[in-house]
C-alpha cells in the first residue's frame, strides 16, 4: 500500500470586534464603536436601572435573535429561498443560579413567510440549519431554543 499524502489542515480566519462603553451617571452609560452610532444603556429597572433604555440584558438577547435571522438569512440565500417576510420576538429567562444570576434559556420565534415553492419541511430544515450554526447562541451557556411559524403563499 502506498503512503498517503497528509491532506492541508484548513486554516479558518479569526475576526476581532471592538467596543467601548462610558460611564455618563448613576447607572447609565455609553457604548460605542467605530462608525456606528451611540447607544445609552443602563442595568434593567429590576436592579435599579432607568427604564426605556437598552441593557445588557436586551443586548444578550437581540443578539441571539439577530444572530438567528441574519445566519437564516445567508443560508437562505444560498439555497435560493423565496422569502417573502421574516419577524421574530425573542424571550430569555434569566435565573439565580447558584447565587448568581444567569440566563438558563433564549427562545426565538420567528414568522417566515416564503412563496408556495417551498414546504414547511424546507423552511424548517433552512431554520434549524441555521438555528444549530448560529454563532452566538453557540458562543453561550443558556438553552437556546427556536420556535418558528411557517407561512407558505
Amino acid at each position: 500500500m502506498e503512503p498517503t499524502t497528509p491532506q492541508p489542515i484548513k486554516k479558518f480566519k479569526t475576526f476581532t470586534y471592538h467596543t467601548g462603553v462610558e460611564w455618563k451617571s448613576d447607572r447609565q452609560g455609553v457604548i460605542h464603536s467605530e462608525g456606528k452610532p451611540d447607544i445609552d444603556i443602563t442595568s434593567p429597572p429590576e436592579f435599579k436601572g432607568i427604564p426605556n433604555v437598552w441593557t445588557p440584558e436586551d443586548f444578550l438577547v437581540s443578539a441571539v435573535e439577530q444572530c438567528t435571522l441574519t445566519t437564516f438569512l445567508a443560508f437562505g440565500l444560498r439555497k435560493g429561498i423565496p422569502l417573502k417576510s421574516y419577524k421574530s420576538s425573542a424571550e430569555g429567562l434569566l435565573e439565580n443560579v447558584d447565587g448568581k444570576y444567569r440566563f438558563t434559556k433564549i427562545i426565538v420565534k420567528p414568522i417566515i413567510v416564503v412563496e408556495s415553492s417551498w414546504t414547511k419541511d424546507q423552511v424548517e430544515e433552512l431554520v434549524h440549519t441555521a438555528h444549530d450554526n448560529c454563532l452566538i447562541g453557540n458562543s453561550i451557556t443558556a438553552e437556546v431554543t427556536v420556535e418558528p411559524t411557517i407561512v407558505i403563499g
